[in-house]
């Protein structure tokens, strides 16, 4: 039995990926689109300022999708009913594609950046074909191939559907998937791979995620507090908050 000197749930790590994500996006969605509009207008020294606090925000931020995407695998593995988790994704998602696009590109519609939920959604998709292919009645090196065809068939999909993360967000999950156990030692190598491949393929910014070792240390795989309107404020909060700056950017006239 893991000695537990201190512990955070599921429930606490959603919490830091969701206020990390909600800085990141004011960084994102704001300060950078406030500095490409006024670069020509305002003083090296001020464009200097800003664009520091802009790359604290964004660095803060490199922790919430690493968080999403172990959660994912948390949640492929024990949850009651795939389905259901699927439908709560796609709707998410779906809901949220309009306001990520005005947030990001000042358009209503974008199909060249498409919102993280795609990214999750997809990975789960991943997750059950990996599932399907465990349960196939077939040697070692014939698994190992269809797991390989699996993760380039989804990293393919990321990168031509214009997805969050792209390739390096289905590796992410993957990698995750695979490496991932009841031992302490085992989700920090899960997590740690999961970070490591992101800063290889998707931006070297990725690096801060390692620091979400230290909350991960802590976890020992309890959901935490639980109830209909908490899990309701996880999954609504994406939309909720992408909306929020998007009112925020229209106001300003950002």
């Amino acid at each position: 039995m893991e000695k537990k000197s201190f512990e955070i749930t599921g429930t606490g790590l959603k919490l830091i990926a969701v206020i990390t994500m909600f800085i990141d996006h004011i960084g994102a969605g704001l300060i950078e689109v406030w500095l490409t509009n006024n670069a020509g207008n305002i003083s090296q020294e001020l464009y200097g300022k800003v664009f520091l606090v802009d790359a604290v925000l964004r660095s803060i931020g490199r922790m919430a999708f690493p968080i999403y995407c172990y959660m994912l695998v948390e949640g492929f593995i024990h949850t009651r009913n795939l389905k259901k988790y699927a439908l709560r994704l796609l709707t998410i998602a779906v809901i949220s594609e309009v306001p990520f696009d005005y947030l990001f590109r000042r358009s209503f519609f974008d199909l060249n950046y498409n919102n993280v939920l795609w990214t999750l959604l997809l990975g789960l998709g991943v997750l059950y074909a990996y599932s399907l292919i465990d349960e196939l009645d077939i040697n070692v090196y014939a698994i190992y191939a269809c797991r390989i065809l699996v993760m380039f068939a989804g990293m393919g999909i990321a990168y031509f559907a214009h997805l969050d993360y792209k390739m390096a967000g289905v590796t992410c999950i993957s990698v995750m998937y695979y490496l991932n156990g009841p031992t302490k030692k085992q989700r920090l190598l899960s997590f740690g791979m999961g970070v490591l491949m992101l800063t290889l393929m998707s931006s070297v910014l990725e690096v801060f995620a390692f620091l979400m070792l230290i909350p991960v240390s802590c976890y020992y795989g309890k959901r935490g507090a639980d109830s209909v309107a908490l899990r309701r404020f996880f999954y609504l909060f994406y939309p909720a908050h992408i909306i929020l700056l998007g009112l925020v950017a229209y106001v300003l006239k950002i």
